[in-house]
C-alpha cells in the first residue's frame, strides 16, 4: 500500500442534491464528505441495506476525488473499485460515529481505457492473446490505498454483535 492522497472534496450546501444530479442516486444524507468526525456524513434514513449504502457512498466519493475534480485529464483515474476493510464505532463528545475503512483500487483513466480496448479487441478473437499477461499488467498498473469514511446515524441500521 502506498501513501496516496487526493484533494478533499469541499463541503457543499446540499450534497444530497449534488449526488442526485451527478450520479442519479437519492441518498437521505446531510453533513459533509466523511473525512473526519467534524466532516462526517449524517445519515438521516436508509432505504437500502447498510452495506450497499456504504459501498455506494465510498464509490461516489472516490470517483469525485480521483476523477471528476481533477482538471488534468492525464491525472484522472478510472476503473475505481472500493472494498470494505473494517468498521468501528467511536464515541466522541456525546456523539456516536462509525469510521469505515475501504481499500480503493484504480488506475490512470487512459491506461484503464487502453486495457479495456485491448481486451475487447483480442479476447476470443486472437489466439495469441495472453489473458494472464493482460491481467498481470492491469494489476501492475493499479494503485491501491486505504481511506476512512466517518458517518453519524448508522447505528440504528445494524445491531452490534458482542
Amino acid at each position: 500500500m502506498s501513501e496516496i492522497t487526493f484533494e478533499a472534496i469541499e463541503r457543499v450546501e446540499n450534497m444530497q442534491e449534488v449526488i442526485q444530479e451527478v450520479f442519479g442516486v437519492n441518498l437521505d444524507i446531510d453533513g459533509d464528505w466523511g473525512y473526519n468526525p467534524n466532516r462526517s456524513v449524517i445519515v438521516r434514513s436508509l432505504d437500502i441495506p447498510i452495506d450497499q449504502f456504504l459501498h455506494m457512498f465510498a464509490t461516489i466519493r472516490a470517483n469525485i476525488e480521483m476523477n471528476m475534480t481533477i482538471e488534468d485529464e492525464n491525472e484522472r483515474y478510472g476503473g475505481i473499485k472500493v472494498n470494505f476493510i473494517d468498521g468501528k464505532q467511536i464515541e466522541l463528545e456525546n456523539k456516536t460515529y462509525d469510521m469505515i475503512t475501504f481499500e480503493i483500487n484504480a488506475m490512470k483513466e487512459k491506461t484503464y481505457a487502453d486495457f479495456i480496448q485491448e481486451y475487447k479487441d483480442n479476447y476470443g478473437k486472437n489466439k495469441d492473446f495472453d489473458l494472464d499477461d493482460h491481467f498481470k499488467r492491469r494489476e501492475q498498473s493499479t494503485i491501491s490505498f486505504q481511506a476512512d469514511f466517518w458517518f453519524e446515524g448508522l447505528e440504528k441500521y445494524y445491531h452490534q454483535e458482542s
